[in-house]
């Protein structure tokens, strides 16, 4: 019996991540960094805590994405001039590396790029 229960539960968690899509990456391109400061308050305490930050810059296809809290990138792992593959979903921004693993980033901001071309309508 316990048998079939655990060839049940394997079978179900297979199911639930076959309807799952393969993510669809974008390469891209670190332009660079600058340093940044944020402020959070502690409304509860009466209180306010700083925090400096590294906001990156990465030049996708469309847009040039302002992105930070990005877990280990954050520690210098990349150089100006890397190029990434990369994926957008809601405010966050994925770097992928080592194969299948990803780096979750929070977008501050984005701007189309200085050469993006007009649309003709």
């Amino acid at each position: 019996m316990k048998s079939l229960s655990a060839i049940l539960l394997l079978l179900a968690t297979t199911l639930a991540f076959a309807d799952k899509p393969t993510p669809t990456y974008q390469k891209g391109t670190i332009t660079g960094w600058e340093k940044a400061t944020d402020i959070r308050a502690n409304a509860a305490a009466g209180t306010a805590m700083t925090r400096n930050k590294k906001v990156y810059s990465l030049k996708g296809a469309d847009l040039i994405y302002k992105v930070d809290y990005c877990g280990a990138f954050e520690a210098g792992k990349f150089q100006t001039g890397q190029e990434v593959e990369f994926r957008v979903d809601g405010d966050r921004l994925y770097i992928r590396h080592d194969g299948d693993k990803e780096y979750k980033c929070k977008i501050e901001g984005t701007r189309a790029p200085d050469d993006a071309k007009p649309s003709s309508n």
